[in-house]
């Protein structure tokens, strides 16, 4: 058996081709599964010498139909029609129609270029000066180039081997025609009709024409418009997401974790203190911890005992306002003079413990007056304070004056003075029942009033604790 030169070169350069695309990597551009391809051809061919036909080339043409069960893989009919002659005279017309079902694999070398390998079934009729039939296998090889979206130019050569078994007793010029190799190329245009091409530019598995998301990064995962998977919504692609379950509306970091600011392990959407400083515990909340719920957090607490309810300073210490030693939640009398010697309430002692007699020190009036200077309206605060704090003891406000002047005037001076005391105490809580005021002038000195210190000490105020039947 004999093959004309010119088509096995092309053929044996055809397979070459074919199988040297099977290892580039295919782009993301392919026939789609369930489209209908269309393809029209002419055709040369050259038949075996064992056929008796011309063992030259001859013309013919055809067509075939093929549909695509997936995608770059089809299922062809094909058939043509070729004209021929015996090689021995006399050379009268012989015809041969080939009848072919073939599978066939484009491989996607490019988008639009595609090297095409073939295997199926081929039946053959020979009619005319040549009456018969066989049939045998059929493989082809060659290439389908686009020339836009759906219209192709597709070159092919097929190669028909057919056994003896199939067509003995068939004969050509009287002959048995024997086992035999039949080549032929063929050329034309086909077309896509129905879904065409499948092309995904960014290889993510979605067709361009369906892409929402076309420029997709390789390799990441995609929803069924072509866009980047984020399962959780948090903005974060799934690929660069290492906390996968966020829930919905948190905040996130630049890998999809929730964040905490202060890392303190509770995220920033429960955390009621999200400036913790670093290595404070905290509460569920994220708040320091203030385990004697005084408002001052354990970190900064110096006092971490505090009774529960009381008032405490900047280092959760008790207060104690006027530094008299009582703490302001047991101080009855919280604005004590710095200096005073005071109760268990806070409040001014003003009788020690055999004493019933007190004087009033800076306790002074204006010049002639019995109008109390500030100075001692500030010290009777703290009387009336204590006084109100000691609510079982009685009182009398002695006025004294110095000797100069005349003794009636000193008198009526001092008991307006003692009066004035009285009355101010009154308006400062001291119940009026609990008081009495009298007046001695200059009758009851405590010092000689020879000399200026001796008559400052006889110009005074006294207290005096009395009884309730006075």
């Amino acid at each position: 058996m004999t093959t004309p030169l010119p088509i096995a070169r092309f053929g044996y350069a055809a397979l070459t081709v074919a199988a040297a695309a099977l290892t580039v990597a295919a782009p993301a551009v392919a026939q789609d599964r369930g489209t209908v391809e269309v393809f029209g051809f002419v055709q040369r061919t050259a038949f075996d010498e064992a056929t008796t036909l011309a063992f030259g080339t001859a013309p013919g043409f055809g067509g075939a139909i093929g549909v695509y069960p997936m995608r770059n893989v089809s299922l062809e009919l094909a058939s043509s029609f070729t004209w021929t002659h015996p090689e021995a005279p006399p050379r009268v017309r012989a015809t041969w129609v080939p009848l072919r079902v073939r599978a066939l694999y484009r491989i996607p070398v490019t988008e639009n270029f595609y090297p095409t390998l073939g295997l199926g079934f081929v039946r053959n009729d020979y009619s005319d000066a040549v009456d018969g039939s066989d049939s045998g296998l059929t493989a082809l090889a060659g290439i389908k180039a686009y020339v836009n979206e759906r219209v192709a130019f597709r070159s092919e050569v097929q190669f028909d081997a057919v056994g003896g078994p199939f067509n003995e007793g068939s004969t050509v010029a009287g002959s048995v025609v024997s086992d035999h190799d039949n080549w032929n190329l063929s050329a034309g245009l086909s077309v896509d009709l129905g879904r065409g091409r499948f092309r995904d530019t960014d290889g993510d598995g979605v067709q361009d024409r369906a892409d929402l998301c076309p420029a997709t990064p390789a390799g990441v995962g995609v929803d069924a418009v072509g866009c980047r998977l984020d399962e959780d919504g948090d903005g974060i692609w799934d690929e660069d997401d290492m906390c996968p379950m966020t829930p919905p509306g948190v905040g996130v970091d630049r890998v999809g974790c929730r964040l905490d600011a202060d890392a303190d392990r509770v995220f920033d959407e429960d955390d009621l203190c999200p400036s913790t400083p670093a290595g404070v515990s905290v509460d569920p909340t994220g708040c320091p911890i203030d385990t004697d719920r005084d408002r001052v957090p354990d970190h900064l607490d110096d006092c971490p005992g505090t009774p529960l309810g009381v008032g405490v300073d900047a280092v959760g210490c008790r207060l104690d306002e006027d530094a008299d030693g009582v703490w302001d939640e047991d101080d009855l009398c919280p604005g004590t003079a710095p200096g005073i010697e005071v109760d268990a309430n806070g409040c001014q002692i003003l009788f020690e413990e055999e004493a019933v007699v007190v004087v009033l020190e800076g306790v002074t009036f204006e010049t002639a007056s019995a109008e109390l200077t500030p100075a001692a309206r500030d010290i009777l605060d703290d009387v009336a304070s204590a006084l109100v704090a000691n609510p079982d003891i009685r009182v009398r406000v002695s006025g004294h004056t110095d000797s100069t002047g005349q003794r009636a005037y000193n008198v009526t001076l001092s008991q307006d003075r003692a009066a004035s005391v009285v009355t101010y105490l009154a308006t400062r809580g001291v119940a009026e029942d609990r008081m009495e005021s009298r007046g001695f002038g200059p009758d009851q000195p405590v010092a000689t009033n020879d000399t200026s210190e001796g008559r400052a000490q006889n110009r005074r105020v006294e207290l005096e604790r009395i009884d309730q039947g006075g």
